[in-house]
C-alpha cells in the first residue's frame, strides 16, 4: 500500500513538473527505441511536422515533457521561442542573475537587436506568428546568423510578391515588410487560403517547422512569382514616360484629353501592367498627331471601344493625295495596310479593335515582331521593349508634321504585299454565313440544335437579318462582357461611356451604371419560374441591380482586378428560341486579386485564360410592373450565358 501511495506521489509530482517546466528546455525523450525512429508518444512519422521536431530535438534545441509527449498543438511562449532562436545562433549565453530561467536569452536577444525594449510586457505569454516572424527576420539579417550561413535570402523584388499574401492589407506597414521578407525567403509559408496569420498564436509544431527552415536553407520553400511584374510598366508609367520623351505634358489627364488613352475604367485602371497592344494603340494615336494625319495609324478616336465603329476611320481625300503625290509612294503600305498582314505570324490574335494600330506601326518600323514573327498583343510590354519603342518615336517629337512624314518615309519597311493566311474551315462550314479568322473553329463545330435552313438570326416575320443589322449586334455582346468583367475593385467609381449600337443611346457612368445599361430593370436575373416549374414570387426574384451590387461586394472582398475581352463574329449568331451567339471570353487577373479566390477556379494572376460561351441576348422592354424604367437601358439586353467549356490557358490562333 505504501509503495502504491509513493508511486502515486511520484507520478503527481512528475505531471506537475511537466506543466511548470518551460518546453523550450531540452528534455531527454522518455520513449526512444534503438533505431531512433520514435521520440514522443504524440509524434508519428506520418505527421507533417515529424522531421522538424526530430531534427530540433537532436540538435538539443527543443524537447518534450516527462510524460513522453511533445504536445505539437500546444502554444509556444515568447520566452520559449527566444530561448530556442538564440540558442541556434549564439553559443555563449550569460547565466541569468535574476533567477528567471529565460533572462539571459532575453538579454542576448536585445543585444542582437532581435527583441527591442518595450516590445513585450509579458514574456511568458503565447507568441504570435507575426512576432515570431519579426524575430527571425531580425536574426536572419544579423551578423551572427550570416556568419553561420543561415542568413535570409530575400530577393530584390520581394515587394512584388504582396498579392500572394492574402492578408497583406490587414497588416501595418512594418508588419507588411516583415511578412514579405519571411515569405519570399521561404521560411514561413501561408495557410491554405494564402494568409500568413500573423495575429494567430504559434504552435510548437509550427515553430519547429519555421525554425528548421531558418536553420537549414535546403528546407526553405521559396514561393514562385507567377509573373514577374517588376519587369513591366503600368499604363501610367509607359504613357508618362512616352510623353516626357516627346516633350509633352507627362500626365494622364493630358493623355486622356488628347485621346491618347481611354478612360481608366476601361483598362481597368492606369495602374495595371500595360499590354503590348495597349502601348501600340497609344503610340499610334500620338503618331497621328505628330504627322498631322488623323487616322493614318489608327482606326479613329477612342469611341471605337464604345460604339464599335468610328466616324473618322478614313483619311480625307486631300490627305491621301498629299501622301501619294508630295511625300513618298511608300505610304501606299500604310494606306493599304490590310494587304500586308501576312507578315505577322500571330495576326489572328490581333483582334480588329487593335489591328490597324499594330500593323501600321510595324510597317513604319516603330515596333517589331519577335524572332518567330509574332506581335504578342496579349503579352506585357517589358521595360526594355518600352525603352526601344520610346526611343524610336522620340525623334518625331521635335519635327513639324511635314518633317515627321518625310522621316517616316525613310523608316518604312521594304515589304511586299502578303495577305492573311487562310484558316482551316470547320467541318460544318456550310451551316454558317461565313467563317471568321479571329475565332477558333471550335465555336462553329459545337453541335447545333436547330434547323439548317434557319441558322441565321431572323426577326419574327422569319426574314433573315441583313449584315448591316448583324453588325449592330456583335458590338453589343462585346461591349457588355468587356465592361462587366473588366474590373478594378479600387476604381469602380471611375466613369466611362456606355453605348447601344442598337438604338444609339449613350451616356457616361461608373461601373455599376454602365453594366446596368445592358439589363432591363424589370427582368429578374433568376427568371419568372423557379426550379420546380412554379411561378416565382416577386419577393423571391433577383433583379439586375441587386445582382450587380452583390457582385461588387464580391469584387471588394476578394480585391478583384481583372481585364476581359469577348471575341466573336456576326457569323456566330443564330436563332434557336432566342437570339444566340457563340463567343470566347478571355480574361486575366492582376494583383492584388486574392490568390485563394483564383485557386478555387484553377486560375493564377498574370495569365490569360479563356472559355467558350453561348450568349443569350434579347430585345426586351417589358418586365415586372413597378420595376420597369428604373434606369435607362438598351432594348437589346443581356439575358444570360452558358459555359460551353471550362477555363483553359489562352490558346494562340495560328
Amino acid at each position: 500500500m505504501k509503495k502504491f501511495q509513493c508511486l502515486s506521489t511520484i507520478i503527481a509530482l512528475a505531471v506537475m513538473f511537466s506543466l511548470l517546466l518551460p518546453s523550450g528546455f531540452h528534455l531527454t525523450p522518455s520513449k526512444a527505441v534503438a533505431d531512433d525512429s520514435i521520440y514522443f508518444v504524440d509524434v508519428k512519422k506520418t505527421d507533417w511536422f515529424y522531421d522538424n521536431v526530430m531534427a530540433l530535438t537532436k540538435k538539443g534545441l527543443i524537447g518534450g515533457y516527462p510524460d513522453g509527449t511533445f504536445r505539437p498543438n500546444a502554444k509556444i511562449k515568447v520566452d520559449e521561442f527566444i530561448k530556442i532562436l538564440i540558442s541556434a545562433i549564439d553559443d555563449e549565453i550569460k547565466p541569468s542573475q535574476s533567477g528567471y530561467w529565460a533572462q539571459g536569452y532575453i538579454d542576448r536577444a536585445k543585444e542582437l537587436g532581435i527583441v527591442r525594449e518595450g516590445e513585450f510586457s509579458d514574456f511568458a505569454r503565447n507568441i504570435t506568428r507575426g512576432e515570431m516572424a519579426r524575430m527571425i527576420v531580425r536574426a536572419g539579417t544579423g551578423t551572427a546568423a550570416v556568419e553561420k550561413g543561415i542568413g535570409l535570402d530575400v530577393p530584390d523584388n520581394y515587394r512584388e510578391y504582396y498579392y500572394l499574401v492574402t492578408d497583406y492589407y490587414s497588416l501595418d506597414p512594418a508588419a507588411q515588410d516583415v511578412a514579405l521578407k519571411i515569405f519570399t525567403s521561404g521560411i514561413m509559408g501561408g495557410f491554405s487560403d494564402g494568409s500568413l496569420g500573423f495575429d494567430k498564436n504559434a504552435t510548437r509544431a509550427e515553430a519547429s517547422a519555421i525554425l528548421m527552415r531558418f536553420l537549414e536553407k535546403d528546407q526553405r520553400k521559396v514561393p514562385e512569382l507567377p509573373v514577374d511584374f517588376s519587369k513591366t510598366l503600368s499604363v501610367k508609367e509607359f504613357t508618362t514616360q512616352l510623353l516626357k520623351a516627346l516633350g509633352r505634358e507627362a500626365t494622364m489627364d493630358y493623355a486622356f484629353e488628347r485621346g491618347y488613352v481611354r478612360p481608366s475604367a476601361e483598362y481597368p485602371s492606369y495602374e495595371k501592367p500595360i499590354l503590348r497592344r495597349e502601348a501600340a494603340l497609344t503610340m499610334a494615336r500620338i503618331m497621328d498627331d505628330l504627322t498631322g494625319m488623323t487616322a493614318l495609324f489608327t482606326s479613329g478616336d477612342n469611341d471605337l471601344f464604345i460604339q464599335g465603329y468610328t466616324l473618322n476611320h478614313r483619311l480625307q481625300p486631300y490627305q491621301i493625295n498629299e501622301l501619294i503625290n508630295s511625300i513618298s509612294p511608300k505610304y501606299f503600305a500604310l494606306l493599304e495596310w490590310e494587304n500586308y498582314r501576312g507578315h505577322i505570324a500571330d495576326i489572328r490574335m490581333i483582334t480588329p479593335n487593335y489591328q490597324k494600330e499594330m500593323v501600321t506601326l510595324y510597317l513604319a518600323g516603330i515596333i517589331d515582331t519577335n524572332e518567330s514573327g509574332e506581335m504578342r498583343p496579349y503579352d506585357f510590354l517589358t521595360k526594355e521593349e518600352a525603352e526601344e519603342w520610346i526611343e524610336r518615336i522620340k525623334k518625331f517629337g521635335s519635327l513639324s508634321a511635314g518633317e515627321a512624314l518625310i522621316t517616316l518615309a525613310e523608316n518604312m519597311r521594304e515589304l511586299g504585299e502578303k495577305p492573311m493566311p487562310e484558316v482551316e474551315r470547320p467541318y460544318n462550314a456550310d451551316l454558317w454565313r461565313s467563317i471568321s479568322p479571329y475565332v477558333s473553329r471550335r465555336l462553329y463545330e459545337y453541335p447545333l440544335k436547330l434547323d439548317k435552313e434557319k441558322y441565321a438570326i431572323m426577326n419574327k416575320y422569319n426574314y433573315e437579318l441583313k449584315d448591316s443589322t448583324l453588325k449592330l449586334y456583335r458590338p453589343m455582346y462585346e461591349l457588355y462582357f468587356n465592361t462587366r468583367y473588366t474590373v478594378d475593385y479600387r476604381n469602380l467609381h471611375a466613369e466611362a461611356k456606355y453605348y447601344s449600337t442598337y438604338t444609339g443611346q449613350s451616356g457616361v457612368g461608373n461601373y455599376e451604371r454602365r453594366v446596368l445599361f445592358y439589363h432591363n430593370p424589370g427582368l429578374p436575373t433568376n427568371g419568372y419560374v423557379d426550379e420546380k416549374g412554379n411561378d416565382r414570387k416577386v419577393e423571391d426574384m433577383i433583379f439586375p441591380d441587386k445582382m450587380i451590387k452583390n457582385e461588387i461586394e464580391k469584387y471588394k472582398k476578394y480585391k478583384v482586378v481583372s481585364q476581359a475581352e469577348l471575341v466573336t463574329d456576326e457569323s456566330l449568331m443564330y436563332l434557336n428560341w432566342g437570339d444566340l451567339c457563340r463567343a470566347t471570353l478571355r480574361i486575366i487577373y492582376y494583383p492584388p486579386t486574392d490568390p485563394a479566390f483564383l485557386r478555387e477556379q484553377g486560375l493564377e494572376v498574370g495569365k490569360w485564360y479563356e472559355k467558350d460561351i453561348l450568349i443569350d441576348m434579347a430585345i426586351s422592354v417589358d418586365g415586372v410592373q413597378g420595376y420597369r424604367d428604373r434606369w435607362e437601358f438598351s432594348p437589346l439586353i443581356y439575358v444570360r450565358h452558358y459555359d460551353l467549356s471550362s477555363y483553359r490557358p489562352m490558346e494562340y490562333l495560328k
